[in-house]
């Protein structure tokens, strides 16, 4: 994977991540749909690519953001939600002076 540009690396796993997710409720008993797998791959790797950014910006190691592209794909919408949170707070602690 050295040769690809580390952008697609993070998408790669964060689809990765989200496909996971959804394998794991069809072996858990829910039907296989090919439209939700690919509405939940589509979700993993946006989720799983900013919460990668988010890593690049806390300046993390690469292992790290590797990780959290996964991750956060796993976690899709939850994802989103924390790094909405984490930047309003962010946002409010910059405009406050802390």
């Amino acid at each position: 994977m050295k040769d690809l540009p580390i952008e697609i690396v993070y998408g790669i796993l964060a689809v990765t991540g989200g496909i996971a997710r959804y394998l794991n409720s069809y072996v858990s008993g829910q039907k296989f749909k090919f439209s939700v797998l690919l509405a939940s791959a589509v979700v993993a790797g946006f989720s799983g690519f900013m919460f990668a950014l988010l890593g690049e910006t806390m300046a993390m190691p690469a292992t790290m953001i590797h990780i959290m592209a996964g991750v956060g794909g796993f976690f899709g919408e939850q994802t989103l939600k924390f790094i909405m949170e984490y930047v309003g707070k962010k946002s409010l602690g910059d405009s406050q002076g802390t």
